[in-house]
């Protein structure tokens, strides 16, 4: 019966825990055998569930669990066959919901890049799992600003992998993006380097910020003005410390990507990575292209 059941909280905060609290078993069981004769949930055919009994979700027919500490296993074997230099390498673990949804970050202080004197950049990963339907498997590289912690998207995407839970893993498949992804990294350097010695004006940042970040249809203005308002406070301080150019921009719009705040009831990490994309469609559109190419200066 629903009523014996213990439900996964919504509960947002995150608890750091140890490898082994990954380590569970969930099992896919007919609503029909733990709900009362004619109860539904929002037409759901099966609930995700532990051997104790706690619902994680409910979801269709067709899915298939990722397990954690499967996809974290193949996260592992696809970092050990990269050949990347793991001295020093540094792993967080992050749950919530009562186990519900996972996420893990991986930083390599051995791997870095420094597109600016002094400003140094760390190579990372992030994994993102979850038993209640929150959000799908996603394995992608970051790269992280040790100045502010600031993660950044590179402008391809070149390792972002996911995976809705109705699908398996391939090691070698993964193995080859995050190869990929290592690569773009040190490669991003030079174009870094490139941007930091972009100058560019004000009303260029603001146009770039209108045309993409904060682009919308309908309403009185075709932008979000509180989004687009805090943008620009952002670049005011960070074109101050670092001046007027595209890698400052560059920093503004990821830095409103990795430190968004979303609305009541919703999850911070689905936020971020839809940011995060609005960050890589920033990078390859026309009005980034023609900023970094210094011919709106």
């Amino acid at each position: 019966l629903l009523a014996s059941l213990t439900l996964a909280s919504t509960n947002a905060e995150w608890n750091e825990m140890g490898e082994k609290d990954l380590d569970f078993e969930v099992f896919i069981t007919p609503v029909s055998d733990i709900l009362k004769e004619g109860i539904s949930v929002n037409n759901s055919k099966s609930a995700v569930i532990d051997q104790f009994g706690h619902v994680f979700g409910f979801t269709s027919n067709r899915y298939k669990p990722l397990s954690y500490a499967d996809t974290v296993a193949s996260q592992n074997e696809a970092i050990y066959d990269s050949g990347i230099d793991l001295r020093g390498m540094r792993v967080k673990w992050s749950k919530s919901s009562d186990g519900g949804r996972m996420k893990r970050y991986i930083t390599f202080p051995s791997a870095t890049i420094e597109p600016v004197v002094g400003d140094i950049t760390q190579f990372g990963l992030e994994l993102y799992n979850s038993y209640d339907s929150s959000y799908c498997y996603e394995s992608a590289t970051k790269a992280f600003r040790l100045w502010c912690l600031n993660g950044c998207t590179t402008p391809e995407h070149t390792y972002n992998s996911r995976r809705k839970h109705t699908t398996n893993i391939s090691i070698s498949g993964e193995t080859a993006k995050l190869q990929l992804g290592i690569d773009a990294f040190y490669d991003s350097e030079s174009r870094y380097q490139k941007w930091s010695r972009t100058p560019i004006l004000k009303s260029s940042v603001e146009r770039l910020f209108k045309k993409t970040l904060t682009a919308k249809e309908g309403g009185k203005f075709p932008y979000a003005v509180t989004s687009f308002d805090n943008l620009m406070v952002d670049w005011k301080n960070t074109e101050r410390d670092m001046g007027s150019n595209a890698w400052s921009a560059y920093n503004v719009a990821t830095a409103w990507a990795t430190h968004a705040k979303p609305k009541r009831g919703g999850f911070k990490e689905n936020l971020v990575r839809t940011r995060n994309a609005k960050v890589a469609s920033m990078l390859k559109s026309d009005y980034w292209k023609e900023l970094v190419d210094g011919t709106n200066v």
